[in-house]
């Protein structure tokens, strides 16, 4: 159920929101736009969030049919919200979002976020360091 050897999300990744529109307006990636997403993070099957860009976070259920390239999210708290995308893979690190979400027409272009780009998985862990690892 956990671990490696879980099933994971048709989308799995950490993607990073390169552009986003909503009603046909380019959102500019300003700090201050709490309407703006970050990052797409798809890790379990039924599942998915949002990062804002504050870094806060927003959670939604989600159904992915890899066969008609449709996502649909609902919120727990709210039986009647619902938001449905067609999705696009163009490449295996390029996604393409386009549908419906609070009453608006949302395009987001997402990339994936490279695991080889975490510190840990880089740079190696150690339990012991010789010298004061400073970021």
């Amino acid at each position: 159920m956990y671990g490696d050897g879980r099933t994971k999300s048709a989308l799995y990744g950490i993607w990073d929101v390169e552009q986003m529109t909503v009603d046909g307006q380019v959102r500019s990636p300003l700090l201050t736009d709490y309407g703006r997403w970050r990052r797409v993070i798809f890790d379990f099957p039924t599942a998915s969030s949002f990062q804002r860009m504050d870094d806060s976070f927003a959670g939604y259920r989600a159904k992915i049919d890899v066969n008609s390239n449709a996502l649909v999210l609902s919120k727990s708290d709210d039986k009647n919200w619902k938001a449905s995308f067609a999705f696009q893979r163009q490449t295996p690190d390029q996604l393409t979002l386009d549908g419906q979400m609070d009453g608006h027409k949302v395009r987001m272009q997402l990339r994936l976020f490279g695991r080889e780009k975490f510190l840990l998985i880089s740079r190696g862990f150690h339990w012991v360091q010789e010298v004061p690892f400073n970021r």
